[in-house]
């Protein structure tokens, strides 16, 4: 799914929802999903098969108090033992039982310019963060090793940014923590977005980061899908085309050290309202994935079964390549909104 820019923020604050007052509203979702796994390595972190219920869920909370002012804080739940420690390692949900996702304001300053300060979520990138958001459920690599590069949980960010609409592009630029995760340092980010044609999303984005070492920037930072962390600065192309029931994306990704050509395509076809289907693929080619490529295959089908219950059946199949056996994981994914 094209993600929206940070300059779209103040339209994504009032999300849809039921009124909590007035001028506020409180929406989000629980996510139920079956997931069976077949590895010959402990990839997922509960053994190498792995037949498990999970769920998780967030609930967002949005307010405008004024005509120029938005606040939003999203938080994420996941199942968790008496404790809060997370139950599993495969909930996809924070480490512990609840974690702040984003908490930012959108303020607009004047016509055509937003400044937006707090945490959100990566504005480079094609994939949604939230699955409600995704044409699958499974990460697109491209989207794992962006994560990997964001210390925050949820592939988040920190700082401050201002978005102007410049006519035929929306150009966004944001003084950031480093997103590695060092107290000394500062990123800075530049996002373009452009419309050239009916139904088709242009985005390049960029951001630095100090660490090009290949390994985590602060003690205790899991440095993300294979181990992709300090991988320098990072740059991004996506695009998006929509006609009718068809939706495609295209990214590209590449980073100073580590990765040289990340690639993702994803096609979903919408045969009615209510049914539909996804083809997802990426790969990953760099000094930090090995002689061969890593590949990741999805296929889905989708199903609305109501306007506030979706569910996705999905198999996914990864290839480390270099000789590794694949890994292969099915789920069936229950998504209900409110």
């Amino acid at each position: 799914m094209k993600k929206n820019a940070i300059a779209l923020a103040v339209a994504a604050a009032m999300v849809p929802g039921f009124a909590a007052a007035a001028d506020s509203k409180v929406s989000g979702f629980a996510d139920i999903t079956y997931i069976n796994a077949d590895a010959d390595a402990d990839v997922l972190g509960n053994g190498k098969e792995t037949s498990a219920f999970v769920a998780n869920a967030e609930v967002d909370f949005a307010s405008k108090l004024s005509d120029i002012v938005s606040v939003r804080v999203d938080t994420d739940f996941s199942l968790a033992t008496n404790g809060g420690a997370n139950a599993s390692a495969i909930t996809g949900g924070p480490a512990d039982s609840a974690a702040i996702e984003q908490a930012f304001f959108a303020a607009s300053v004047a016509e055509g310019v937003t400044v937006i300060g707090g945490v959100f979520n990566n504005p480079i990138g094609w994939q949604a963060v939230d699955v409600v958001d995704r044409y699958q459920s499974a990460n697109l690599l491209t989207y794992d090793v962006l994560d990997g590069q964001t210390a925050l949980y949820g592939n988040s960010i920190a700082g401050v940014a201002v978005a102007g609409d410049l006519g035929p592009v929306t150009v966004t630029g944001a003084v950031l923590n480093d997103i590695g995760g060092l107290t000394d340092k500062n990123s800075i980010a530049l996002v373009v977005n452009a419309s050239p044609l009916a139904g088709l999303d242009l985005e390049l984005g960029y951001v630095t980061q100090e660490n090009d070492s290949g390994a985590a920037a602060v003690a205790g930072w899991t440095t993300g899908y294979l181990g992709a962390g300090g991988a320098g600065n990072v740059t991004d192309f996506n695009a998006t085309y929509k006609n009718a029931g068809l939706t495609l994306g295209l990214e590209y990704l590449t980073a100073e050290e580590l990765l040289d050509t990340g690639l993702a395509v994803t096609a979903n076809y919408m045969f009615t309202p209510a049914l539909g289907a996804t083809l997802a693929y990426s790969s990953l080619d760099g000094d930090g994935f090995g002689d061969d490529a890593d590949t990741r295959t999805s296929v889905a089908g989708i199903w609305n079964i109501a306007d506030n219950l979706a569910s996705k059946l999905e198999f996914t199949t990864d290839d480390a390549g270099d000789g590794a056996d694949s890994t292969n994981v099915t789920n069936l994914r229950f998504i209900a909104k409110f």
